[in-house]
Order: C-alpha cells, then structure tokens, then sequence
C-alpha cells in the first residue's frame, strides 16, 4: 500500500448550492425520483480503449491546484483516498468530502479539470511497532474484528454514505486485500479474510441496490513489494467474480525477486523485457473475460532498472505486450503520482525540478492515441 497523504494545502470550497444538496439529499444531478443515486461522472472511453490516471504529486514549488490541472492534460482520472482529504479514517470519510478540502478536491480540482474520482476505502491498517496488518477502527471500537457486527455495519455505511456524497462511477470497496489474507488466512479467527469477502460481498449489493450504475471492486497486491515477491492471488476463488465489475491490481513489478511461494526466481525483473508474458494474464484465470484495471501500477527510472528508457519502455509493454496483447480487456491503467516524491524517488513521470523523463512522452503520446 502506497497511498499519499498530499492534501494538506487550504483550498477553495465547493459552491454553497452544491453543498447544501448534498448535505440535504435534494434532488438535482444524481439523484431520482425511485431514491436510488446516478454517477456523475459519465466518461466516454477512449480511442485507446482505457482510461488513463494519475496522482498529481506537485513538483517543487507548485500548488496542489496546477499539479492537477498539469494531470487532466493527459489523464481521464485521479484517485481519492480518505487520508489524502484529512480523515481519520473510513467513518469520518463523507464527512470529509462534503466540504472543505474534499469537496474542492472532488468539484475543482477532479471534475472541475474534465477527470473523475477512484474512490478508494481501505479496512487494513499497520501497528507501527509490528509492521503487523491490523483493522482500521475508530478509537470507539478497539477491539474490533473483521467478524464484528458493529464494525462491518460501519465499514457498510461509510460505504454507503461516501456513494451517497460522491454518487462515483468507480469505487473500490477494500486496497490489497489479499495482503490481510497473507497474514491472517482463512481460518477460524474472527480476522479471518472470508469476513471480509462476506462482508465485500454484501456490501456489494448494498451498493448496487442504492447506485446500480456505479461499478463496485476492491484491488488485490500483483506484489507484496517490502518482502520482494509476488503475492498469493489465489484468494481471488474466494469471490463470486459476479460481484466484482473489474479486476483491479496494483503491481511494482520491478520489486519482485521471489515467486509468492518465496522461492527465487531465476530471472528476477531488473527490465520491463523480464516480465513473463502471462505475468498478469495469468491472474485472470481467476476471473476469465473480467475487464482489468491498474489502480497503480509503475517502474522507477533508476539506473538499476534500466533508467529512464526501462520506465519508458514499461509503459509500452504494460499498455501492449502484458496485456492488450495478451487479448485482456484493459480498463484502468493508473500511475502512482506524476512527480517524484521527495527523499531520492525516481517513480514520478516528471523530476521534483519540472524535468519531464522520457516516460512522460511515452505517457503523453499514449493519451493522445486515435
């Protein structure tokens, strides 16, 4: 999980009419007569056949507002994460996109540029002292667990409620979350992942039932990226693909060393050329004929990965050989964030100085195609 908390700049608020109907429930765009909730967002896919995305990480010196607007020139879409709007977590989530930073993220900087939002909701949290997976729960429920009635109907209405402020084309339900069933399995214990696939399961529904034309999923780990392996992503037979619209992966594929089994690999991906073929044709069998999306998906411009032509060359074979060619359905391709983090990271498209790398012309050029 590699999700930024970037949001911290006071920006403009969302107009008081808008605001006011979402707080009131008010009829006007998304919402019906029968009660139930249409997107907003109705984009028209592309000649390329999938949508592009970016996380608009600002270079040095620039506003959080330009690095968005900098994005929409060659992205259809930006995520939303709770942390990246000033929430606490999952139950103050619609709380805080229906004003203040949230909303202008959403109307201004999103929708206002011609993007729309991938909403993202995460239940895993890390015990800082560990680095174990825990559950995210308010101070309220401290001994909370995956099985626990209380905390699934509050995950269920933080859902429900951020569909109602948001009323999003894509949301997803829960982030890696094959990751908790790595640490915790199956079991017996109240944390056990089938909990969790219950629970996705009859959110899913819920969903549905208020919004039928928002498309529902949660992203599962290509690679678990700290331990340098793939992941297991045979936790995938544990959900009735019928209730997953899309595939969703996050996947750093130059991290892996070590199959999911943590065997050795004898050709580990120090080039984009490395990856097998079926690299992610073979996380479908899960799912056959499931249309694939990238919430993030990216190689860094380091000199050990092949520099910059190795991320240029990522994008191509990522958009081509690993997945179109491979007869998939590609829906989502998402990078990370378009500049650099600070502290010697080279994942960004753009250098923290403004200085665009090749793989921003590959990315342009990509977004540009008939």
């Amino acid at each position: 999980m590699r999700q930024m908390s970037v949001f911290n700049t006071a920006i403009k608020v969302i107009p008081v009419l808008l605001l006011a109907c979402i707080s009131s429930g008010c009829d006007g765009p998304g919402n019906t007569d029968n009660g139930t909730v249409n997107p907003l967002d109705t984009p028209q896919p592309p000649a390329r056949g999938f949508y592009m995305g970016l996380l608009p990480i600002p270079a040095d010196g620039q506003s959080l507002e330009d690095s968005y607007l900098q994005a929409s020139s060659h992205a259809e879409w930006a995520p939303v994460w709770s942390s990246g709007i000033g929430a606490a977590g999952f139950w103050d989530y619609a709380e805080k996109l229906s004003g203040g930073t949230g909303a202008s993220v959403l109307s201004d900087f999103i929708r206002g540029n011609g993007m729309f939002p991938l909403v993202h909701f995460s239940f895993i949290d890390k015990d800082t002292q560990t680095g174990d997976l825990i559950l995210k729960a308010p101070d309220t429920m401290p001994q909370a667990t995956l099985s626990d009635t209380a905390w699934r109907n509050a995950y269920t209405k933080a859902v429900l409620d951020v569909v109602k402020t948001v009323k999003p084309r894509y949301v997803s339900v829960g982030n890696e979350v094959n990751r908790w069933y790595e640490q915790h399995g199956a079991g017996d214990s109240a944390d056990g992942f089938q909990h969790f696939v219950s629970l996705y399961e009859s959110i899913y529904d819920a969903v549905k039932l208020l919004a039928p034309d928002t498309l529902v999923f949660c992203t599962f780990a290509r690679e678990v990226v700290d331990e340098l392996r793939q992941a297991d992503t045979g936790v995938l037979g544990m959900f009735d693909s019928e209730k997953m619209d899309i595939l969703v992966l996050t996947s750093y594929p130059y991290s892996v060393r070590k199959d999911a089994g943590g065997e050795m690999l004898e050709e580990p991906h120090n080039q984009p050329s490395d990856i097998p073929d079926t690299y992610y044709a073979e996380v479908l069998q899960y799912m056959p004929g499931k249309p694939l999306g990238f919430s993030e998906i990216a190689w860094p411009a380091t000199e050990f990965y092949g520099g910059e032509e190795g991320q240029a060359g990522f994008i191509t074979e990522v958009s081509g050989r690993l997945t179109i060619d491979q007869g998939i359905s590609l829906h989502l391709l998402g990078w990370p964030w378009l500049h650099d983090l600070s502290g010697g990271d080279e994942t960004g498209l753009i250098r923290r100085d403004g200085t665009e790398k090749k793989a921003y012309g590959v990315w342009k050029e990509l977004s540009s195609a008939q």
